[in-house]
């Protein structure tokens, strides 16, 4: 039996797949730092995009979606923001966003731009 761990690795690289298809440039995967993760940091053309990937597989406790609380965005846009500043970026000057691909289930649905 897979360990939730593992399920989430398997549905972020489902993710990280399906947002290839659409034209998006992978940068780096789980990128860790206080207080969280950053699960895909991607490109669309010059866009920077950060995207929380959640899955559920039954929707006893609500959508994958309902997780993403306000206060998990902003962490989300600071973590990002820092991590572009980290690696030369100048987060004011560069076109970013925060996208969120959650998964139902089987079912994939992409939400750009989430905050920032």
């Amino acid at each position: 039996m897979k360990t939730a761990r593992l399920i989430g690795f398997d549905q972020e690289s489902r993710a990280c797949a399906y947002l290839q298809q659409q034209g998006l440039t992978l940068v780096a995967k789980n990128v860790y730092f206080r207080g969280g993760e950053l699960d895909l940091i991607m490109r669309d053309k010059e866009t920077w995009v950060c995207v929380e990937v959640k899955f559920r597989s039954k929707s006893h406790y609500g959508s994958a979606a309902e997780t993403i609380s306000p206060a998990k965005i902003r962490r989300m846009g600071a973590a990002f923001q820092r991590y572009l500043s980290d690696n030369g970026v100048n987060p004011s000057m560069a076109p970013m966003r925060l996208d969120a691909l959650v998964i139902d289930n089987k079912k994939v649905n992409w939400i750009k731009n989430i905050g920032v």
